[in-house]
């Protein structure tokens, strides 16, 4: 169950006042009704803090999941969608999976997977809009569980594992040149020392976003320590760059 103190922009009845004229409000609210109406319940939520912008107007995301849905014994399928108040960004439903083993939300990036935005200009969220938005982000949500299950059957050579961590590497920090890519094969769970590329991606995905490496750039600056993300977008585009990444990996590298 979420709460307005964890997304304010829940009771948002208008946008942000400095929009223009144009902007059509969408209703935070009336998507999550919508989507409980198809059986789909908020389990997590959480906004972007800034001190330009009102808690009440600021770009937040809630995270859904589906009773009937139970995913195997590793994930979950959800919805995850990202909205605003403030005239920034559209609102944005996408496909998404829960690992249940270490509560990692996972969003899913794949090429031939549809994601659905509806700008502020005008609001085509109707019913029937919505019902094929979902309809559309289960089946993508099936689908990731079934890739979940091929990409565990997938041993990752060490050869393989060593530039697959620097790839994700560049991803948060393009100009990367070297850093303690050793801390990507450390584990918290006993579960996660598999050397499959499901549970590589779902280690490394941990390691990028909690940060606690060394990181040392190409352009000549000093070493440091990567810091926790906290950003909700950089850690949405991260999470997307990472499933593209590991679906590149799976398709073009040969593993048993």
């Amino acid at each position: 169950m979420i709460s307005t103190l964890d997304v304010p922009g829940l009771l948002a009845d208008s946008p942000a006042p400095q929009v223009s004229d144009r902007y059509k409000f969408v209703s935070t609210q009336n998507i999550v009704e919508r989507l409980e109406g198809f059986g789909w319940h908020p389990r997590e939520a959480f906004y972007k803090r800034t001190r330009k912008t009102s808690p009440l107007h600021a770009r937040h995301c809630i995270r859904f999941h589906n009773e009937t849905m139970f995913g195997n014994d590793q994930i979950r399928p959800e919805i995850a969608v990202w909205n605003s108040h403030d005239g920034k960004s559209s609102l944005e439903m996408v496909s998404a999976i829960f690992r249940m083993i270490c509560s990692n939300g996972l969003v899913i990036k794949e090429h031939d997977f549809e994601e659905f935005r509806i700008p502020h200009r005008g609001y085509k969220a109707g019913d029937k809009y919505i019902k094929h938005a979902i309809d559309q982000l289960t089946d993508q949500a099936s689908f990731a569980e079934k890739l979940s299950e091929t990409w565990s059957e997938k041993i990752v050579p060490t050869w393989a594992k060593q530039q697959y961590y620097k790839d994700a590497i560049k991803i948060r920090f393009p100009d990367y040149l070297s850093g303690e890519q050793w801390i990507f094969d450390v584990t918290k769970r006993e579960a996660d020392k598999r050397p499959d590329l499901w549970t590589t991606f779902n280690r490394c995905q941990e390691h990028i976003i909690s940060g606690g490496f060394m990181v040392t750039h190409s352009a000549g600056k000093k070493p440091r320590m990567a810091r926790e993300l906290t950003n909700i977008d950089r850690i949405s585009d991260i999470n997307r760059s990472l499933w593209s990444l590991t679906s590149n990996y799976a398709a073009n590298y040969a593993m048993n």
